[in-house]
């Protein structure tokens, strides 16, 4: 039987608050942040988070890879950049979980050296601190966790499905030995 680690009504909560704690942030700026979704995992997040951001922003987005066989490899690739200008701008990533901390540390220094940007923070649904390799700080945090359990929804995926699924879930065996027989790797 699947368990909820966050519910929708939960994401929702979370979305609201750290929209607010943004809105809040850059009301002043003299030109509108720019958040850098990472896809595909963070876009269910980055939608619900930015609708509740009440001030101009812009949105673009980069891909990055580092997963094979579900195990993270340590190498971080760009499969897609951003197309926004960020020099000199307040920049805002957007992350579905940290896990090793291995991406969020390479996108941080990579914008930085590439971009210049006036400042970087984050945001994350989720933190996974047990599977940390490295140290990151995360300036806006949805929910930390410790277990170890595969999680699946909003955007996180199992085989690149269920990324559509409204809540956060770790699915049971019997559902996994479904999907495996779905989808051939």
């Amino acid at each position: 039987m699947r368990r909820t680690i966050l519910s929708e009504e939960e994401i929702q909560t979370i979305c609201s608050m750290i929209g607010r704690q943004l809105s809040s942030r850059y009301r002043f700026s003299d030109e509108p942040p720019v958040a850098i979704c990472v896809m595909n995992g963070a876009i269910p997040f980055a939608s619900d988070l930015l609708k509740n951001v009440n001030i101009p922003i812009i949105i673009d987005y980069i891909q990055l890879s580092t997963y094979r066989n579900s195990e993270s490899n340590g190498n971080v690739i760009i499969n897609k950049d951003i197309s926004t200008n960020l020099q000199n701008r307040d920049v805002i990533i957007i992350e579905d979980i940290v896990d090793s901390g291995i991406s969020l540390n390479f996108l941080t220094d990579y914008i930085f050296k590439k971009y210049r940007p006036k400042s970087i923070v984050s945001v994350s649904l989720i933190s996974r601190i047990s599977k940390r390799k490295v140290s990151v700080k995360i300036d806006y945090l949805g929910k930390e966790i410790d277990e170890d359990s595969f999680l699946v929804g909003y955007g996180l995926d199992y085989k690149k499905m269920f990324r559509n699924e409204r809540y956060v879930f770790v699915p049971s065996q019997e559902e996994i030995e479904e999907w495996d027989k779905l989808v051939k790797e």
